[in-house]
């Protein structure tokens, strides 16, 4: 008898399609209501940076880890469903505890299991798009749409009432793990030196150690841009939501700002964006992502009307596709058969983890003096983007001029 779906050889990407979706909606829930239920909990907004930065510094050691755990592992699935049966009772917990102290340890530990998920499904992905002639960015999209959407219907939802989120996001991560039982199995192969690599790298890689990568000034550009991106998309990530309740707006327009982020992304995914993108390459790109967030930024700082600000999330689908898409295919390319998590980890996720970190310190840091000078914390902080996204496009712009005259002399 014929089987219905074949798990080893799927002869289309719908499971990964319905794997987006569902793993979108639990993030759209979790990542745009967390630090509104956290401070109702009794958490100070000038303390969820700090909170947050815990947790990216104990990332640091633990991403590298991950990544040859699930490189080594018999099947990388295996490690990805029991990291989503762990959140899944993660969740259940945090809609029973009431005490501060074991929330914020909830949260450390949540947050520690998130992360390198993100980087194994992805990594799962790539590998089965590379192996079926698939493409990434229409299913990243569908996960864009259920982000929106869920946005949306989770902002209505609730009712005022936060802790909505936490059945929601069970149901979502629930059905996440089941689709996820049905991926093609991901197995372990051999390390492959990457191709150009001399005698002492390919030793490297063999040992496991991918930041011999960094050698490429390709890799090592894009790497410092990625990093500026994300010390201003987490400042924005966590306080977002609150500056636009400051200004007047409700949870609903936080919700509608997600879903106005979600589908920005879309233009970038099909069409005329996407051949863009692909025309001029991850380093220009990457140059393009900062210089919208110089104008983002600009525009957060100096509104005061929180619909204005809720319609910045235009801007957020031509950051952030060149990142999760661009960077994400640039590094699985670059790196060796048997170090495609540990490259994502070691570097996408652990660059972007430093990047999370500084903006965590820097910027609860920097809202708590705002604060004390009785100046507006939200607005100037978003101020302070502004000469870390020149210095940003200034690195670049000299990187990029550099690679291009090493091409030419060679």
């Amino acid at each position: 008898m014929k089987k219905l779906y074949d798990k080893e050889n799927p002869k289309s990407p719908l499971i990964f399609y319905l794997f987006y979706f569902a793993v979108f909606c639990g993030g759209s829930v979790s990542g745009n209501f967390m630090s509104l239920y956290l401070t109702e909990a009794g958490i100070p907004v000038k303390t969820l940076g700090v909170l947050s930065g815990v947790i990216m510094i104990v990332s640091l050691i633990t991403l590298p880890i991950f990544g040859r755990i699930a490189d080594n592992a018999r099947s990388k699935n295996i490690i990805m469903d029991l990291g989503y049966l762990f959140t899944i009772v993660m969740y259940v917990l945090f809609m029973v505890v009431k005490n501060i102290v074991v929330i914020c340890i909830l949260r450390l530990v949540y947050g520690l299991t998130m992360t390198p998920l993100m980087t194994l499904y992805d990594t799962i992905t790539m590998e089965n798009c590379r192996k079926h002639g698939w493409e990434y960015g229409p299913i990243r999209m569908v996960g864009t749409i259920g982000f929106s959407l869920m946005a949306i219907f989770a902002g209505y939802a609730m009712k005022g009432d936060i802790r909505g989120m936490f059945p929601m996001t069970i149901v979502c991560y629930t059905v996440t793990m089941l689709l996820g039982m049905l991926f093609p199995t991901s197995r372990r192969v051999e390390v492959q030196p990457s191709e150009g690599a001399d005698a002492d790298e390919a030793a490297a890689e063999k040992k496991g150690n991918v930041y011999v990568l960094l050698k490429n000034r390709k890799i090592r550009n894009v790497l410092i841009m990625f990093f500026v991106y994300y010390i201003s998309a987490t400042i924005n990530l966590t306080y977002f939501g609150n500056y636009v309740t400051a200004l007047g707006g409700s949870l609903e327009m936080v919700g509608i700002a997600n879903a106005i982020l979600g589908f920005s992304e879309l233009p970038f995914h099909l069409g005329p964006g996407k051949r863009w993108l692909q025309r001029i390459g991850v380093e220009k790109s990457m140059l393009v992502v900062l210089g919208v967030g110089l104008f983002r930024w600009t525009v957060c700082a100096f509104t005061k009307n929180p619909t204005v600000l809720m319609w910045t999330m235009i801007l957020n689908g031509i950051q952030l596709v060149p990142v999760i898409i661009g960077v994400a295919e640039f590094l699985y390319d670059q790196a060796p058969e048997g170090l495609k998590v540990t490259a994502q980890t070691s570097l996408r996720s652990s660059v972007s983890t430093a990047a999370m970190l500084v903006a965590d310190f820097g910027g609860s840091a920097l809202f708590h003096l705002f604060e004390k000078m009785g100046q507006d914390p939200y607005r100037n902080t978003y101020l302070s983007l502004l000469p870390l996204s020149v210095i940003g496009i200034a690195a670049g712009l000299i990187s990029l001029r550099k690679s291009e005259k090493e091409t030419a002399q060679n």
